[in-house]
C-alpha cells in the first residue's frame, strides 16, 4: 500500500492534478470573496497606461496599495487585463501555476528530485496564488534562465532574464549566472537587445515624456521610504529583538559578504552544480534582504532553498533544514496551524529565519563539493 501510494504521488499526472486543484480552489475562494486586490492593481495598470495616467499614484477608488512594477509590466499583462475580471483572474492563476510547474519540470535534476521539489513547493505556491501575485511567474522566469543557459540557448535565457526584470527590477540579478556558461557575450548581447526593446515597449501606447515620467516615479517609489521591510530578515530582527539602524545595516553588510562569498567560492572551485547553488542563493537573498518582501514573495526564496537542499547527493543535514523550512516558513504563517502558532509566526515575521540557515548550507556545500576538473570538456555545467 505504501509503495503504491508513493508511486502514485511521484507521477507527473498526480502533481499536475494537485496543482490544478489548488488553482481551482483558490480561484473559487477569490472570486466569491472578491479579495483579489493585486490582480485588480495589475489589471488597472493597463487602463491607466493607455490613458496616460500616473502608474505609481494611489487609486483608493479602484484598489489598495501601490503599483510597484516595471513600467513595461502593464503591456505584458494586457492579455489578462483585456478579459472580464473574473475570467482574467482564472487565466492568470492558471498561467502562474502552469509556468511555475513547467519551470520546475525543466530543471536539470533527476526526475524523482523534480517531483519531490514540486510537492514541497505546492503549499508556498498556494500562498502566492492566494494573493494573485506575480511571484510564481517571476520564480519560473529565473529558473528558466538557468535551464536555457545550461542548454546553451542564450537567446531564450536572455528572454527569460528580461521578463523577470520587467516584472520586478531585481529579477535581473539572475543574469549573473552567465559567467558559469559558454556563449557569455551572446547572452549579454541578447539581454541588451531584449532589455532595450522591452524598456521602450510602452512607447507603442504613450509618449516619450509620459514614459520618462513613469520611470522616474518608479525609481522614486522603490528607493523611497514608502515601502517597509516588514517581511524581510531585517524586519524579522526588528520585531524579535528591536534591532534598528545602524545595527540592521551591519546585518545587511554581513548578508552581502555572505552572498559574495558564495559567488566567489562557486567561481573559484566550480564544483558540479555550482551554478544551481548560486541561483538558489540569489533567489533567497533577494527576498530576505528585500525591503518590499511580504509573505507571498517567499515562493521565490523557498523555491531556491528547496532546490539547493534537494540537489543530489542530498546531505543528511539538508533533510532537517528542508523540514524546518517547510514547517516554519511555509506552514506556520498559514491558517493550517493552531492560531497561537500562527500569531507568533506572523507577528515576528519568522519566514526569513530558516532561509538564512540555507544560505549558510549553500556556502558549506560549495566548499565541500569536489571541484569538477573536467568542466572545460563539458558543454555546460548545472
Amino acid at each position: 500500500m505504501g509503495i503504491r501510494l508513493r508511486n502514485a504521488l511521484s507521477g507527473q499526472t498526480a502533481i499536475i492534478s494537485a496543482y490544478l486543484l489548488v488553482v481551482l480552489v483558490l480561484y473559487i475562494q477569490l472570486a466569491v470573496s472578491g479579495r483579489y486586490n493585486n490582480f485588480i492593481i495589475f489589471r488597472s495598470s493597463w487602463s491607466h497606461l493607455l490613458a496616460g495616467l500616473p502608474l505609481y499614484d494611489l487609486y483608493p477608488g479602484e484598489y489598495f496599495d501601490y503599483f510597484l512594477y516595471h513600467p513595461s509590466f502593464p503591456v505584458l499583462f494586457s492579455p489578462f487585463a483585456a478579459l472580464p475580471a473574473k475570467a482574467g483572474l482564472l487565466c492568470w492563476l492558471t498561467f502562474s501555476a502552469a509556468i511555475f510547474l513547467y519551470a520546475v519540470h525543466r530543471l536539470p535534476l533527476p526526475e524523482r528530485t523534480r517531483h519531490t521539489l514540486a510537492w514541497c513547493l505546492l503549499l508556498e505556491l498556494g500562498n502566492a496564488l492566494q494573493s494573485s501575485q506575480t511571484n510564481p511567474a517571476m520564480t519560473a522566469f529565473m529558473l528558466l534562465t538557468l535551464v536555457h543557459l545550461q542548454k546553451e540557448e542564450p537567446a531564450k535565457a536572455a528572454a527569460f532574464t528580461c521578463l523577470a526584470f520587467f516584472i520586478k527590477g531585481y529579477g535581473a540579478i539572475v543574469g549573473l549566472l552567465f559567467v558559469f556558461y559558454p556563449k557569455r557575450w551572446q547572452y549579454v548581447n541578447y539581454c541588451l537587445l531584449f532589455g532595450v526593446t522591452g524598456t521602450l515597449l510602452p512607447l507603442l501606447f504613450i509618449s516619450p515624456e509620459t514614459l520618462t515620467a513613469y520611470y522616474t516615479a518608479w525609481v522614486q517609489l522603490l528607493t523611497g521610504s514608502t515601502i517597509k521591510e516588514d517581511g524581510s530578515l531585517l524586519g524579522s530582527l526588528r520585531y524579535i529583538t528591536g534591532l534598528a539602524a545602524p545595527y540592521t545595516d551591519v546585518v545587511l553588510l554581513a548578508g552581502m559578504f555572505l552572498l559574495a562569498g558564495i559567488f566567489t567560492t562557486a567561481l573559484v572551485r566550480r564544483p558540479r552544480g555550482s551554478a544551481m547553488l548560486v541561483l538558489a542563493a540569489l533567489m533567497i537573498w533577494i527576498v530576505i534582504f528585500n525591503q518590499s518582501a511580504e509573505s507571498p514573495t517567499y515562493v521565490i526564496a523557498v523555491t531556491g532553498a528547496a532546490m539547493a537542499l534537494l540537489m543530489p547527493p542530498m546531505q543528511p543535514v539538508a533533510r532537517y533544514l528542508l523540514i524546518t523550512m517547510l514547517v516554519v516558513t511555509c506552514l506556520c504563517p498559514t491558517d493550517l496551524v493552531p492560531k497561537a502558532i500562527n500569531n507568533i509566526a506572523v507577528t515576528y515575521r519568522v519566514k526569513a529565519l530558516p532561509c538564512v540557515a540555507v544560505l549558510l548550507y549553500i556556502q558549506w556545500r560549495l566548499l565541500t563539493l569536489t571541484p569538477d576538473r573536467l568542466r572545460q570538456k563539458s558543454p555546460a555545467m548545472l
